[in-house]
């Protein structure tokens, strides 16, 4: 993906653990010139690489990436999936819901357990972003899709 990320662009990073293991993830990159129509790679590099597009610049490219990667069993998908429930296009994390039934939720469960602090900033993020923008939408914050995923997730992990 280095030909499409622009390198002009400051990239910061979030720290998580996945399985023991301390993962550094973009914030966001962003990526110039790039078609996600027209790339034909084998199936786990594309995984992978609509993992790292979870974090781009642009919802629209974030959000067609979630969808490929949400049915996906792989336990390294879970962290790029649950950063996004603490964003504030509330049309991804609307999918995010969808797609409970195809969820592991042994991996979220054990996501969610190796990252608390994570999870009480993705939280305090989507509860912001409620409180800001979304309030008149959803008068019941319990009805927000970035709370209602949190909020199920954490049952899993309970």
């Amino acid at each position: 993906m280095k030909p499409f990320v622009d390198d002009g662009y400051r990239i910061q990073t979030l720290q998580a653990i996945m399985a023991g293991q301390r993962l550094r993830i973009p914030k966001r990159i962003h990526f110039s010139n790039l078609d996600i129509n027209e790339q034909a790679v084998p199936m786990d590099v594309e995984c992978a690489a609509c993992c790292l597009l979870t974090r781009a610049t642009d919802g629209f490219v974030r959000q067609k990436a979630l969808g490929q990667i949400l049915a996906r069993n792989e336990p390294w998908v879970v962290p790029y999936v649950m950063l996004l429930s603490g964003e504030y296009v509330v049309e991804i994390a609307a999918d995010m819901v969808a797609a409970f039934p195809a969820l592991d939720r042994g991996a979220y469960a054990n996501f969610i357990r190796e990252n608390r602090p994570l999870m009480r900033l993705l939280r305090a993020k989507a509860s912001s972003y409620w409180n800001c923008y979304y309030r008149t939408s959803f008068p019941d914050r319990r009805a927000f899709p970035n709370l209602v995923f949190l909020n199920q997730v954490e049952l899993w992990a309970s």
